[in-house]
C-alpha cells in the first residue's frame, strides 16, 4: 500500500485491465445500445415524417388560399345580386400521391392512392399548387382513377376573368393545349388573360384557376373565336396534388 501511494502502481494496472475490460463491456452493451440506437433513429425518422406532412398540408392550404386570389378578381368586377342566397360551399384538400399513369397514349389519366376509403367521390375535382388538372371519374376503395382536363373527353366550365364570358374549355389530346370554341367575334378577351373555373355545373369549384390564354383568333366562316388556352398545371409532370372535396351548408 505504501509502495503503491508512492509509485502509483496499482493505478497503473487499474488502467490497463480497464483497456482490456472495455471490448467485453462494448459486447456485453451492445444489444442494449443498439437497440436504444434504433428506437431513437425511429422517433427521429417519425417526426420528420410527420414534420414533413405537416408542412406539405400547409403548404398546400396556403397554395389553395392564394389561388382563391383569382376568384376574388373576378368577383370584384361584377355584382351579385342574389348573394345572401348562395349557398356556404366548405371546401376540404386531401392530399394525394401519384401511383401510376395511363399507358395508352391518347388517354390522359392518373390513379392516386386515395379512395373511397378516404372520402373521395365521384366527381371530386384535383387541383395541383398552380391550378386544376381533372376530376375523378372512378372512385376505388384505396386508389382513384383521374380524368386530366387536356384528355379529348374532357370539358371544363370556365370564365374568363377580364371580361366575366362564361364559357366551356375542351381538351385536345395535347397536355399544353386546351380549346375555348363559343367565345363571340365582338369579345374584349385578349391574350394573357386568366382563365379559372366557373362552378357551372357543380362539378369544379369556383374561382380555381386553370389557364391564360395564348392565342385566339376568329377562322373565315365561323361564328365565333378560336381561343387556345394554357394550363397553368404542367400536365407533363405533375406531382403534388390534392383532391378538392366540397361540401354544401345552410346559410343562417
Amino acid at each position: 500500500m505504501y509502495q503503491d501511494s508512492q509509485d502509483g502502481y496499482t493505478k497503473t494496472l487499474r488502467t490497463y485491465l480497464s483497456v482490456l475490460a472495455y471490448p467485453v463491456t462494448y459486447v456485453v452493451n451492445l444489444p442494449n445500445n443498439t437497440l436504444k440506437g434504433f428506437r431513437v433513429a425511429l422517433s427521429e425518422r417519425s417526426s420528420i415524417i410527420d414534420e414533413n406532412k405537416r408542412l406539405k398540408k400547409e403548404n398546400i392550404q396556403l397554395k389553395s388560399d392564394l389561388q382563391e386570389v383569382y376568384k376574388l378578381d373576378a368577383e370584384n368586377k361584377r355584382l351579385y345580386e342574389l348573394l345572401d342566397s348562395y349557398p356556404d360551399r366548405q371546401k376540404k384538400f386531401l392530399f394525394a400521391d401519384i401511383i401510376a399513369t395511363s399507358s395508352v397514349l391518347d388517354r390522359h389519366q392518373i390513379i392516386i392512392d386515395k379512395g373511397s376509403n378516404d372520402g373521395v367521390n365521384l366527381g371530386d375535382a384535383v387541383a395541383d399548387p398552380n391550378g386544376i388538372i381533372g376530376h375523378v371519374i372512378r372512385d376505388q376503395v384505396f386508389s382513384s382513377e383521374v380524368l386530366l382536363i387536356s384528355d379529348l373527353e374532357h370539358a371544363i366550365p370556365i370564365e374568363i376573368t377580364d371580361t366575366g364570358e362564361r364559357a366551356i374549355a375542351y381538351g385536345t389530346g395535347n397536355k399544353n393545349l386546351l380549346s375555348i370554341k363559343s367565345i363571340p367575334p365582338n369579345s374584349k378577351a385578349q391574350k394573357g388573360a386568366v382563365v379559372i373555373t366557373s362552378g357551372l355545373g357543380g362539378r369544379y369549384p369556383e374561382g380555381f384557376p386553370v389557364g391564360e390564354i395564348s392565342e385566339l383568333g376568329r377562322k373565315e366562316g365561323e361564328n365565333f373565336l378560336t381561343i387556345d388556352l394554357s394550363p397553368f398545371a404542367n400536365l407533363e409532370m405533375i406531382n403534388e396534388i390534392w383532391v378538392i372535396q366540397t361540401g354544401v351548408t345552410e346559410n343562417e
